[in-house]
């Protein structure tokens, strides 16, 4: 498999647009593959814009936005502008958030899994241009719009497989990647649209937490650095160690068939 790195940053720990539009620059005359945003104190989507309208290369995109705070047919409309505005440069990540989070907005859903395959369904629908007239009959995306699922159990890899363009891993391990390959063999046996031959996992991803960016943040962050053994490293990062457990936890749930559903992304 192709070396890809993928750089994610945390502007909602306070960055104005200036700095977001700085750091997704220079993450690209670093030779990063991508640059992506979690949904965390600011709006996923407008945050891919901010980073595509500056860059004329790297992949931009949101890692991931929750599918339970923005309608379906606002994302597709999004989505598809900022793809057109892009050159097709847009990766749209979606994920089901965190249950404490989701329940400080009042969301969420008792099935994650079926909320996100009734999401993604909704959004492609939008994207061709078949959904209902709203106040204008409905126009299909003038580009793709790669949809790309935030997977954590091997159910939720299997969904991607079946519906989605690839899977956007979180804290997973060199075998974990290897292991992911059945699951998603098993979700493309029962894709419906043929048009969707392939699922990948996304490029590798490491997480930069950092206040402020500073003049050498790439000297230190850069895509020549030989990946650890997880994917999502974090350079900076409080919460390393809750990142961590919760990683083995998921790993541990693998075990048991009810819990894989369950467990939000």
């Amino acid at each position: 498999m192709t070396e890809r790195l993928g750089l994610g940053i945390v502007p909602g720990i306070g960055w104005r647009a200036r700095e977001i539009e700085t750091v997704a620059r220079e993450a690209e005359d670093a030779g990063f593959e991508a640059i992506f945003n979690p949904e965390v104190n600011n709006d996923g989507l407008t945050t891919a814009q901010l980073m595509g309208a500056v860059t004329s290369r790297i992949k931009v995109g949101p890692w991931v936005s929750s599918i339970y705070l923005r309608h379906s047919y606002v994302c597709a409309q999004a989505a598809a502008l900022i793809a057109d505005a892009t050159g097709e440069r847009l990766i749209l990540g979606l994920g089901v958030s965190h249950p404490l989070v989701n329940r400080s907005f009042g969301v969420g859903s008792t099935s994650p899994l079926e909320a996100m395959r009734h999401y993604v369904t909704e959004v492609q629908t939008w994207l061709r241009g078949e959904g209902p007239t709203t106040h204008l009959p409905q126009r299909p995306a003038p580009c793709p719009v790669p949809i790309h699922i935030a997977a954590l159990t091997s159910k939720t890899v299997e969904l991607a497989g079946e519906v989605a363009d690839g899977v956007m891993p979180y804290l997973w391990s060199t075998e974990r990647v290897a292991a992911a390959k059945p699951w998603i063999a098993r979700g493309r046996a029962n894709r419906r649209d043929a048009r969707r031959s392939s699922c990948r996992l996304d490029c590798r991803c490491m997480w930069a937490t950092i206040s402020r960016p500073c003049a050498n943040w790439h000297a230190r962050i850069s895509p020549s650095i030989a990946p650890s053994r997880t994917i999502s490293a974090c350079c900076g990062c409080r919460d390393s160690q809750q990142r961590r457990r919760k990683a083995s936890r998921a790993t541990r749930s693998e075990r048991g068939a009810s819990a894989c559903s369950t467990l939000s992304v």
